[in-house]
């Protein structure tokens, strides 16, 4: 398994109360936030593909932060390659948005990571949905449709994200429009980049997080990891997409310790 590398602790950093009500406010149990100051990932399901093939990933919850890691895949021929993800199933979204930030990353091979949303049959071989995720040695963001695991692109731009900074993405779905946003934690108001899709093939399910090897894994030698902090997911308001994205990121500005 690869350790992430590259990257020192970052300052944590909370959810502000009164933003957070906002958020909260007239969702009753469709909202879910977690900024993972727990010390364990209780609420989330584990996506983990592998583990019935003696190669189980990890899910580790520290200095306010939620780690996913894949070992390589067992057999990449058979089985595909590294992967495993963290799911909310306790709410099932139709339209939604959901936001999650990115605060590590595997620096020495390609690795995607990032969102999943309307998923259902999540399984080795089943997970149908929508995938949202950045490419570190790619350098691109993603929109895939995922039909029984295996993507099927809908939309890519080319960005490159810088390791020292943490970055946030912002997915949103209303009916078949999907919009997908990465803001600088610093600068909530303005996205570093944008893309959007449309596709109508799943019209709900539950949303969560991935980790994937985006390499040449014939050989089965990478494995694939990422860390998180400050996950939200809500319903948003009816309007057009662009809208409703930027309606979820300012309730969710952070403030530092």
């Amino acid at each position: 398994m690869n350790a992430l590398t590259g990257i020192g602790a970052r300052p944590h950093r909370i959810v502000c109360a009164c933003l957070l009500a906002l958020l909260l406010g007239g969702k009753g149990a469709l909202a879910q936030t977690d900024n993972f100051n727990g010390s364990t990932d209780a609420g989330w399901t584990h996506y983990d593909p592998f583990a019935s093939f003696g190669a189980p990933a990890t899910f580790s919850v520290a200095n306010g932060q939620y780690t996913i890691s894949a070992q390589p895949s067992p057999s990449p021929s058979q089985l595909g390659p590294s992967r495993a993800g963290s799911l909310r199933t306790d709410v099932t979204y139709s339209n939604f948005s959901v936001g999650i930030d990115l605060d590590a990353w595997t620096m020495d091979h390609d690795v995607a990571l990032g969102i999943l949303a309307r998923v259902t049959n999540p399984g080795l071989g089943m997970t149908n949905g929508y995938a949202f995720t950045y490419s570190t040695g790619g350098h691109s963001i993603d929109l895939s449709k995922v039909t029984g695991e295996q993507p099927d692109a809908l939309a890519s731009t080319s960005v490159t994200l810088d390791p020292n900074q943490t970055y946030r993405l912002v997915l949103t779905g209303i009916g078949p429009a999907l919009t997908g946003q990465v803001f600088n934690t610093s600068d909530l108001t303005t996205p570093v980049a944008s893309i959007s899709a449309s596709d109508a093939t799943y019209g709900s399910g539950i949303n969560g997080l991935v980790v994937f090897d985006n390499t040449n894994t014939s050989n089965g030698t990478f494995g694939a990891s990422g860390t998180y902090d400050n996950y939200a997911a809500s319903v948003p308001t009816p309007e057009p997409v662009t809208g409703a994205v930027l309606v979820l990121v300012p309730l969710l500005s952070l403030r530092k310790r």
